[in-house]
């Protein structure tokens, strides 16, 4: 028996553009926190901790860090005018 496939979700080019620039504020933001680290700056991971704040993507007090590791899922991406993109 042949399995039958259903149709994947498809991403529009809008939804990829904020996903991408996501990433890309991560990724600097993390960069500035390692850069930060190593000058010796009092609070090296602001910058980290403003982006995920930003996405509403802080963890909870108290949160172990194994247990955020363990549950690695992709936010569901945010629905940005495009003026908000650029």
């Amino acid at each position: 028996m042949s399995a039958v496939l259903t149709s994947a979700p498809v991403v529009s080019r809008e939804d990829l553009v904020v996903l991408v620039a996501a990433y890309a504020e991560l990724l600097a933001a993390a960069r500035a926190t390692v850069a930060a680290a190593e000058l010796g700056e009092p609070d090296p991971l602001i910058h980290l901790r403003h982006a995920l704040a930003a996405h509403g993507q802080l963890p909870p007090a108290g949160a172990r860090p194994v247990v955020l590791l363990a549950q690695c899922a992709v936010p569901a991406l945010p629905r940005l005018a495009r003026a908000e993109v650029a």
